[in-house]
Order: C-alpha cells, then structure tokens, then sequence
C-alpha cells in the first residue's frame, strides 16, 4: 500500500476543512444576497470568482445544514464529506429535501460509531436514501462523483441492473448529456469572455456578460420546448407571453441602440477626426 494510516487521516482532516470552509461559503451567500435578486447574486459570484450553479449549491447546503447538524457531524468522530451533506439536501420530486432534518444521516453516524466504522460514505448514504445520483450528475465531468465512480461502488448485481437501466433510459441519457453539453459551454463562457484584460471587470464588460448569460438562457429555454412539443396555453398564459415578447422587443432595440449604434457612432466621428487630421 503506497499510503499510511496517517495519510488517510490527515486526507479527511483536510477534507473537513475542506467540508467546512464550502458551508461557510454557503453561509455568506445567504447573508450578502438575501435582499437581492439572481442579478445580484451572479455579480457576487463573479466578485469572488466562483461558478453561479456551484454557489447555489453551497447556499441551499449551507441553508439546509443547520449550526446543530453541523457540530453532530464534528463531534461525531465520523467523517462525512461535504459530498454527503449536499445530497442529504438535495430535493426530491416531492420538493422536499431527500433528508429533512438529515435524520437519516445521525443513524448512519450512530451505527458507525457502533460498528468502529471511521466514515460514512456518499453511496452508502445515498443507498441508505434509496437515491440515484442525477444523470447529469454523473455525466459532469465537474461532478464529485462520476459515472464510473458510482458504478464501481454498487454490488455486482445492482451495478448490472444500473447498466441495464441506462441502455433502457437512453432517451434520458441523451437529455442528460445535453444539459451537459450547455452547463460546460455555459461555464466556458463565463470563464473565457467577454473580457477586458483581467482585474476587475469594468461596466461595459459586465453588460457584455450579462447579455451573454441571457443569450445562454434564452438557447436553453428554446432547447427544453423543442417545436415538436405540444402546447396549449391559457387566455391568461397568452396574456403574459405576450407581455414577455413585449420586454424582449424592448431589450432587443435596447442593444441596438446603446451598444451598437453607439459603437457605430463613435467609430465614424472617430474616422471623421482622422480625415479632418490628414487634410
């Protein structure tokens, strides 16, 4: 074995620090964006240079772990990933946290205090849940725990029936590999422009970002309601559609003339200049 016991504890010592550092990150998203909307939130997240989507799930986490849970796990001698404790909170179907409370996971604490056992790990605990991983999860290659990680973790005969329901999904596979697909060029183009040099971003560069994040929103909402798919709206829904072609009418003019007519503007009084220079 290449590593020592104290290599493994010094490693969960760090993640811990690791667990705890991301809950405080949580803890001061809740507090710096509590009043204000996602705009505000994604400025903040840009600030401290940190991804919108990670961030969120630091907050819901951090919202969803409570002061007392948080020292059950750190008196508890158990280590627990902060992996884990983002399960525990994320929603299921129901709307509801897949461990209110995370009730289940001070029984796992309790029963690995009892056994000896040194940590409870993200598949036990999601076994314990009776949870999948989310396929687009699993196929992020952002993701803590990839496709391949989650299926050497199952049993011989549950890891066959996982890949039989794969082959079985493969509509869903694809779906997933998508979003996929859009959250990386997503990510791609937060992290890549536009931009104005590094440092902090000036005002123009943050509008260029933001329109570009509307422009990422708009390709993703048209992916999700294909033309193939039926809809019938309400009076009432119509109404609101139409006033939210109203406001895109309105942003779209807005981009023409103070982005880019201005552009175009000040490029000609600038050719004037030089012509009114050379004569």
């Amino acid at each position: 074995m290449s590593y020592t016991d104290q290599d493994v504890r010094e490693g969960r010592r760090l993640m811990d620090d690791g667990r705890d550092n991301r809950l405080v990150i949580g803890d001061k998203l809740l507090s710096v964006t509590a009043s204000g909307g996602d705009g505000v939130f994604d400025r903040y997240c840009d600030e401290i240079s940190l991804n919108p989507r990670t961030a969120r799930q630091y907050r819901h986490t951090a919202r969803m772990c409570t002061r007392p849970v948080r020292q059950l796990v750190a008196d508890s001698g158990v280590h627990v990933s902060y992996s884990a404790l983002r399960e525990g909170a994320r929603l299921a179907p129901s709307g509801k946290p897949y461990d209110e409370s995370y009730s289940t996971l001070r029984s796992l604490l309790k029963e690995a205090r009892e056994a000896g056992a040194g940590r409870v790990s993200v598949p036990q605990y999601r076994r314990a849940l009776g949870m999948e991983p989310a396929l687009q999860d699993l196929l992020d290659p952002a993701s803590d725990t990839t496709l391949a990680d989650y299926l050497d973790s199952l049993p011989p005969e549950e890891r066959d029936q996982a890949l039989r329901d794969l082959v079985e999904k493969k509509e869903k596979v694809h779906d997933a590999l998508k979003r996929v697909m859009d959250e990386k060029r997503r990510r791609d183009r937060e992290t890549r422009g536009p931009e104005c040099g590094g440092g902090r971003p000036d005002k123009a560069t943050a509008v260029a970002r933001d329109l570009v994040r509307l422009s990422d929103q708009g390709s993703a909402f048209m992916s999700r309601y294909p033309p193939s798919a039926s809809l019938a709206f309400t009076d009432e829904q119509k109404v609101a559609c139409k006033e939210v072609l109203g406001t895109l009418d309105v942003l779209a003019t807005w981009i023409r003339v103070r982005i880019l007519d201005d552009q175009t503007a000040t490029a000609d009084r600038r050719t004037a200049t030089r012509d009114l220079v050379g004569v």
